[in-house]
């Protein structure tokens, strides 16, 4: 079914040149006529607004686009949801929503409106997108493109061990909370004491461990998503254990209800619920190697069938296929769009700040064009939404005059 697409041109929007974004289509290449890529953050930053919504919709016509897959960060409101309605007026739009456990609710579920299809990890939320909204939605596990992830023939020399974020919500007091129990944990990662690994070596200090920590715990809800309180309880489905099984590494992951469908638990991996549970297992797979290497091994088969990109890029492709090469039907495309006031403010917020962005690159026209945006919604979401946008501007400054004064 895939070749299908060998006559179709993609277009992939995404927002930052890091994170492995733009290497995230390349295994798309083979399958298409011709694959683009425009990182439209730094596109608006530089050019403005106007002329990259320009811009993109003269790229599709001149070359001839059949397809535009768009990556956002929960951040980025430069490109507006009535922007991407017209875009679906000339190619078919898919959004791909990477954190949906935690921005379904203030983000994309407003942007997926001028969709004709969506891309999430989240198994519970395609199900929303396909019974709340009637958007078909599939779930794809792709492993981060940034960092390659294999095998390393290494002496399991760390019992246990994190690498992550350590800013985020809980992990911290599980750490605390391991060591003094005496147990020994390496953690690297932002907010660790040892701080990054090079990418390079990700792959050899995850087969030098014996165990492998995930948490699932989303961030704190901040600017953009603060209204939305009840994600304090809510669970994600990481990355992380696929890419420790494509390691053919041991993970023990804190439980979230959608990981069911990533492995299967007691075979594959295990989880735990809190840290009495954590302990009690730490102590249990450090006792019982050979238990815990032949979880690591059946999880490894597992993930090599169906979590590397020559497997999960045509699988993905063929789910889509009677969405964006079948010819649509003859409804409008998207009859109206439906803003809360949330969204709204948070729009105006993400644009104070990109008007900043653009003052800081000298960029006058474009920050001006920027500002009258900042009215569409009316005075009262204006003040509140240019108040957030403002004070974020105010500490991303401060926060890089104290980085160059160190």
């Amino acid at each position: 079914m895939t070749e299908l697409y060998k006559n179709k041109n993609l277009l992939a929007l995404y927002p930052a040149d890091d994170s492995g974004f733009p290497m995230r289509f390349d295994p798309f290449k083979p399958y298409f006529g011709s694959v683009r890529t425009l990182n439209y953050a730094d596109a608006c930053h530089s050019g403005g607004i106007k002329n990259t919504e320009r811009h993109i919709l003269d790229l599709i016509d001149r070359k001839k686009i059949d397809i535009v897959i768009c990556c956002p960060f929960a951040s980025d409101y430069q490109l507006s949801v009535a922007f991407y309605a017209s875009v679906r007026e000339k190619a078919k739009l898919v959004f791909w929503f990477s954190d949906d456990a935690s921005y379904f609710e203030s983000y994309s579920r407003y942007y997926a409106q001028t969709a004709d299809a969506v891309i999430t990890t989240d198994y519970f939320l395609a199900l929303s997108y396909k019974n709340r909204l009637e958007i078909p939605a599939f779930v794809c596990q792709e492993l981060t493109a940034s960092n390659k992830f294999c095998p390393v023939d290494v002496k399991k020399d760390i019992d246990v061990c994190f690498i992550g974020d350590m800013r985020k919500r809980g992990r911290r007091e599980y750490i605390d909370f391991l060591r003094k129990s005496g147990i020994t944990v390496e953690v690297y990662g932002q907010g660790s004491e040892k701080g990054y690994l090079p990418p390079e070596k990700i792959s050899e200090y995850i087969c030098r461990s014996r165990i492998n920590l995930n948490f699932s715990q989303i961030t704190t809800p901040d600017w953009k998503s603060a209204d939305e309180q009840l994600l304090n309880k809510a669970r994600q489905n990481t990355g992380r254990p696929r890419e420790i099984a494509i390691t053919g590494a041991f993970c023990l992951s804190e439980y979230s209800p959608s990981m069911d469908g990533m492995f299967k638990p007691g075979e594959q991996v295990d989880f735990f619920r809190d840290k009495e549970e954590l302990l009690e297992k730490i102590r249990y797979y450090l006792a019982n190697p050979e238990k815990r290497e032949m979880m690591a091994r059946a999880a490894h088969e597992y993930a090599v069938q169906n979590y590397l990109a020559d497997t999960y890029v045509p699988r993905l492709l063929e789910e889509l296929e009677p969405y964006l090469v079948s010819p649509r039907r003859r409804e409008p495309l998207v009859a109206e769009i439906y803003l809360s006031r949330g969204f709204k403010t948070r729009e105006i917020n993400s644009l104070t700040f990109s008007m900043f962005v653009m003052l800081r690159r000298r960029n006058l026209p474009a920050a001006l064009e920027t500002f009258f945006l900042l009215f569409k919604h009316g005075p009262v979401v204006f003040l509140q939404g240019f108040s957030g946008g403002l004070r974020r501007a105010i500490a991303n400054i401060r926060g890089k005059l104290a980085g160059a004064s160190r």
